[in-house]
């Protein structure tokens, strides 16, 4: 069966199944918003710094010794980052990305090869970001004490995920003792190395989605691209109605008053007290 997924391209398969794919799309588009919309994503530069896992190194002639320094966001701020990331690297979550590539490449059937060799070269960037992937990320790491033997050598992918699942989501003691004498601050810079990547690999797919709707390929609305995603810091609701009561009164009773309540003609609603 054949169906027409917009104006300028085609999709085979059910009804039902483009549905599925479509409804993948729009809630990837909203969270990869969020991510979009966050403080720590909003300066490109400095973003991909992190993602890169760029620092410094400085040799002191006097001492003789040298020093790796980098510099990593606030973790408090950096939390909410891998609070709105997570849910990309979720295999059960709806807008894992494994699921929305697959929504992707469902809807670039009849695409041009360059923009299918665009979605594969992301497909193949997302899966790098997995800890099922035996690869790493940049580095691999073995800690110590001043005296003590090297332990195990630890993929910087492993101590991404000990952070992710140890330090902030939830509180994994279990973990190898804290991956190999890892400490938080070993932990929370692969965490960032992690979470950055994860954050620009949403941003890109966000945008290859919006050109690949805008040249016809993707039935997305227009609204999923346009309703605020980030929540504001004060909230203002008009009261049309309201009933007071002591405290203790059934809420049908106070339902009760509200429907009693007055409407005039022009539309106002009058109080109840």
């Amino acid at each position: 069966m054949a169906g027409s997924a917009a104006s300028g391209g085609s999709f085979s398969g059910s009804t039902d199944v483009a549905a599925r794919h479509l409804s993948v799309l729009r809630r990837f588009t909203l969270r990869a918003r969020r991510v979009e919309g966050h403080s720590l994503a909003s300066d490109r530069e400095r973003i991909l710094v992190w993602a890169k896992g760029t620092g410094t190194l400085t040799f002191e002639p006097a001492s003789g010794k040298a020093v790796a320094r980098w510099d990593l966001p606030d973790e408090e701020a950096f939390d909410s980052l891998a609070a709105r990331c997570r849910p990309f690297l979720l295999n059960r979550d709806p807008v894992y990305h494994g699921k929305v590539m697959n929504a992707l490449g469902f809807f670039l059937q009849s695409a041009p090869d360059d923009l299918q060799q665009q979605h594969q070269t992301l497909r193949a960037g997302w899966r790098l970001l997995d800890l099922a992937d035996l690869g790493t990320l940049g580095y691999e790491s073995r800690a110590s004490s001043v005296t003590g033997p090297l332990g195990e050598l630890v993929t910087d992918k492993k101590l991404a995920y000990a952070w992710l699942y140890g330090d902030l989501v939830h509180a994994d003691e279990a973990t190898e003792d804290r991956v190999h004498g890892h400490d938080i601050d070993a932990r929370f810079q692969a965490g960032v190395l992690l979470i950055t990547n994860v954050a620009v690999k949403a941003i890109m797919t966000l945008s290859f989605l919006k050109q690949v709707r805008s040249e016809g390929f993707v039935g997305l609305e227009e609204e999923v691209l346009t309703e605020r995603v980030v929540a504001r810091p004060q909230r203002d609701l008009t009261i049309t109605k309201f009933a007071t009561a002591p405290v203790g009164t059934p809420t049908a009773a106070i339902e009760a008053l509200l429907d009693r309540s007055a409407t005039r003609a022009d539309g106002d609603s009058a109080e109840v007290t």
